[in-house]
């Protein structure tokens, strides 16, 4: 009787626990739909039924709000989750709702949608010679997008002022709200921080300035876990402020080949460093509870693009046996609660098979053995590349290649908008509906966590405020200083200001607050040649679709530009060179010690920052986040897998000097 009563006494207790339980009333955001008040507490009525459904219910949890809605979903608005479109903010924020005749008249004249990334082998032709990826993406309209295709995750890697940004951000979120169940977009982005912009974003830079264009590499130089994570927290705030939720990064391939070509948007050569650094990003970014002042990470490029065949090509390779080292910082990304990944362009000898088509990579290893939980994504383009299998190479259609890739276990297809496919699939008995709901339920966690469902709208004054803060821009520029590295000083540095200075490659107004600029060599005290480390070839990197193997990737110092800066140092004025590398790793002169008095490596930072170090008003603490070969032939006889396996290093591995 006795053990009963406490029983009864405990359950009591919790069930008073439980009727008295407060929740925290979040900020509801709506311009398409009513508020519903039960209690008093708010919410949207998203599917205008005039009734609180469970999705729509903050209170309850993520799995369960994703159940109800996906119950409520057509098999067209599932499917549409498995596309991850883009559409870039124009300048001016306007939102391009639909088409102009002339617009129109063009899309008609390419009879349709048969394709949708860079043609190749595996992909399927555009009719009537019609219109290329980057047109389709110029003509793509909310209305398209939004009303038509249901289209909720969309890739915007525009550039504009801050306020726009916002305004255009609000415009689209207005459009998806309207609709039948009112799901709002998540808006990814690839990185769009450096000191200056390039590769996947370019144009003016509005946001804060940090070392590395798109990577962070540089930042890993700092070895400053800290300051890797404040970077964490000013890019959450400032994407959210102008209404972007998703990073697509960070890069944690491990850069173990120096030849291939993405190596400068990784963090290291090192495995462990880099999962070190990546749990210090998603601190600041992710947080421990994703909600609406954070963003969520989007790690690539599963299962780690470092280990190219040669730096280059369709292959990566193990010849080391070194497959999970390079899976360590997946580990800690998926322990840190990553929920999105995106396979590479590459295959892996384990089954010929680029790894979004490979059953094994993407299920039996991400899913299976490592316990990941989120969303696969495929990298931009890969659905049209085709298989890399060489019996399926040139063989298959678009059609025939998303089957393949979603029933491998991708969940979602990078710019990709022929939705209509995948919907015959389903139809056709090729894609179970059953694997549908999967996908859409791996992929509407997002925008739940994102606490887009209650507010996907922004302020855009406070927008004009938040992005490049006083605050945040400085934080970026000492992480520009702490990313540079002094490789070799004869007695050169720090310089002394006022000194006569002839320079290339630097800005002569930012110069001139340090020294007097000369426009002749010989008039100097001191040369300062800034260059970057590799002759002018695009942005390298993406694995091939078969055939013959490329050329060998040189990563040499180009000859004609060690030339110039020979002839300037065989004047007798000392020269100082900052290299900057680009997109492989690093293979400076031989004899450089012997022609430079002094040499920095930066990346990507400003002049201002280059010249704090060199004229010694910041003490330069960067160490190398990878070692640099001493010849090509040493780079040639490395295992693409192991790191630290050069033999007789220029520079080590953590190597870098000080003033002091």
């Amino acid at each position: 009787m006795k053990k009963y009563s406490i029983v009864l006494l405990i359950f009591t207790a919790m069930l008073t626990v439980q009727c008295a339980r407060k929740y925290e009333q979040p900020e509801l955001g709506a311009r398409k739909v009513e508020i519903i008040t039960e209690g008093k507490y708010q919410f949207k009525d998203l599917n205008k039924s005039g009734a609180l459904d469970p999705y729509e219910d903050w209170r309850l949890p993520v799995e369960e709000r994703v159940d109800d809605l996906v119950s409520q979903m057509t098999l067209e608005e599932k499917i549409a989750l498995m596309f991850h479109p883009n559409i870039a903010v124009p300048v001016d924020g306007v939102v391009k709702y639909d088409l102009s005749a002339e617009e129109q008249a063009a899309l008609e004249a390419a009879e349709n949608e048969q394709y949708a990334g860079p043609i190749g082998p595996g992909g399927q032709q555009p009719a009537g010679g019609g219109m290329a990826m980057g047109q389709m993406r110029r003509i793509a309209t909310a209305k398209s997008y939004i009303e038509e295709k249901n289209f909720r995750n969309i890739l915007n890697n525009g550039v504009a002022p801050p306020r726009e940004f916002a305004t255009w951000s609000n415009g689209m979120q207005e459009i998806a709200e309207a609709s039948r169940l009112g799901i709002p977009i998540m808006f990814s982005t690839d990185p769009r921080h450096g000191a200056t912009l390039g590769a996947h974003v370019s144009g003016e830079q509005y946001f804060s300035q940090w070392p590395s264009r798109e990577g962070q590499v540089g930042i890993t130089a700092s070895r400053n876990a800290a300051l890797v994570e404040n970077f964490g927290e000013v890019t959450a705030e400032e994407y959210r402020a102008v209404g972007l939720h998703m990073i697509l990064g960070p890069q944690i391939d491990v850069m173990t080949e120096p030849r291939w070509g993405r190596n400068m948007g990784c963090f290291s050569e090192d495995a462990n460093l880099t999962a070190e650094m990546l749990a210090a990003f998603m601190d600041g970014a992710q947080g421990d509870n994703v909600g609406p002042d954070k963003i969520l990470v989007h790690l690539k490029h599963w299962p780690g693009a470092g280990p190219h065949d040669g730096g280059t090509g369709s292959w990566t390779v193990y010849p080391g046996d070194n497959f999970d080292y390079h899976l360590i910082p997946w580990k800690e990304g998926i322990a840190k609660g990553a929920l999105a990944a995106m396979g590479y362009y590459s295959g892996t000898y384990y089954d010929t098979l680029n790894v979004n088509y490979s059953y094994y990579m993407s299920t039996e290893v991400l899913y299976n053995q490592l316990g990941f939980k989120g969303a696969i994504c495929t990298d931009w383009g890969v659905v049209s590349r085709g298989p890399l299998n060489p019996r399926l190479q040139g063989t298959t259609t678009l059609k025939d290649n998303m089957e393949m890739i979603i029933n491998a276990g991708v969940d979602q297809l990078g710019g990709e908008t022929n939705s209509q496919f995948v919907l015959e699939l389903v139809n056709e008995g090729k894609v179970t509906e059953e694997r549908v709901n999967t996908a859409a339920k791996h992929i509407l966690q997002w925008h739940f966590l994102l606490g887009l469902f209650e507010n996907p709208f922004v302020d855009p004054e406070a927008a004009a405020l938040v992005v490049r803060s006083d605050k945040n821009q400085a934080l970026g520029y000492q992480a520009q200083l702490e990313s540079i590295i002094l490789l070799t000083n004869e007695g050169i540095l720090p310089a002394n200001e006022g000194i006569k200075l002839y320079m290339e490659g630097i800005d002569n107004e930012i110069a001139a607050d340090y020294a007097t600029v000369v426009e002749n060599p010989a008039d100097a005290d001191l040369i300062i040649v800034r260059t970057s480390t590799a002759a002018e070839r695009g942005f390298g990197g993406f694995g091939g679709g078969g055939g013959s193997a490329p050329a060998e990737v040189n990563i040499s110092f180009p000859q004609e530009k060690w030339d110039n800066i020979k002839k300037l140092a065989s004047g007798g004025v000392p020269v100082v060179v900052a290299f900057n590398p680009s997109g492989t790793s690093v293979l400076l002169p031989g004899d450089l010690k012997e022609v430079v008095k002094g040499s920095v490596m930066i990346f990507d930072a400003l002049d201002n920052a280059l010249l704090d170090v060199v004229f010694g008003r910041f003490n330069p603490v960067g160490k190398l986040p990878f070692e640099i070969p001493s010849s090509m032939e040493a780079v040639r006889n490395q295992l693409e897998d192991v790191p630290f396996d050069s033999e007789d290093p220029a520079f080590e591995f953590g190597f870098g000097l000080s003033y002091n």
